[in-house]
């Protein structure tokens, strides 16, 4: 294949009958609502209910919020399961007892920022993993005091977007926690990053890692873009 059809357009996708079966197990299990196009809208009633999960949308949901009230498990250690995990974008995997431990030792933004508000939305129950709770977060504060050696200045922080989850098993206990993952890096003004990095780039304070630092493409994907643009630029002429 030529480097100009790596970044053509995709072909568009033949259609297949719900009615069908599916070539997969995970795909079997899916029952839809509508597919048109592009667009394969899943039934979510349906599946949430093949699930035969313990909990309900309702209680996960709550749960879920009761447990952001608890400073994430900080507050009730009991709610995190003996195989807990806490997945950043970076971070991670964590440990139960690791994920304790550095809520103990961590800088903590609301130091700084003592009017943060995670300002979460979009509670959602996953249709397709069990006991999954999925929402988004998009923090904001003032810079008011000292934090991480820098001065306040009274600016606001917008952090991006971001996507925040957590898997709770048949028991009710936190299973999984990801954290902070941006969903566009172009909002806000913390460099396009999430977490405890967006405070740390707000101040001027980032740590001295490449993940701290806001994206940049390497130089080996902008030769291949650049080749990529060159050749479609080239193949349109040739038409």
């Amino acid at each position: 294949a030529s480097v100009s059809s790596a970044f053509a357009p995709p072909p568009p996708r033949l259609r297949t009958p719900v009615s069908l079966a599916a070539s997969s197990s995970a795909a079997a299990s899916t029952v839809y609502k509508k597919r048109d196009g592009n667009l394969d809208l899943v039934d979510t009633d349906a599946m949430l209910e093949a699930q035969a999960f313990p909990f309900k949308s309702v209680e996960l949901i709550d749960m879920c919020q009761s447990w952001i009230s608890a400073k994430y498990g900080a507050d009730d250690i009991s709610t995190l399961d003996d195989d807990f995990q806490f997945i950043g974008p970076f971070v991670g995997p964590l440990t139960k007892d690791a994920y304790v431990s550095a809520l103990s030792g961590s800088l903590d933004p609301s130091d700084g920022f003592v009017d943060l508000t995670g300002r979460q939305f979009g509670f959602t129950v996953d249709p397709i993993e069990p006991g999954r709770v999925w929402w988004i977060t998009r923090p904001t504060g003032t810079f008011t005091k000292s934090f991480f050696g820098v001065e306040p200045t009274n600016e606001v922080i917008e952090t991006a977007p971001q996507s925040m989850g957590v898997l709770f098993s048949k028991e009710g206990k936190v299973v999984k926690f990801n954290m902070g993952t941006p969903i566009d890096r172009t909002a806000g003004n913390s460099g396009g990053m999430g977490g405890l990095f967006a405070f740390l780039h707000f101040v001027g304070k980032p740590l001295p890692i490449r993940e701290c630092q806001p994206y940049k493409m390497s130089f080996r994907f902008r030769l291949l873009t650049g080749i990529g643009n060159l050749a479609s630029k080239l193949a349109k002429k040739d038409e």
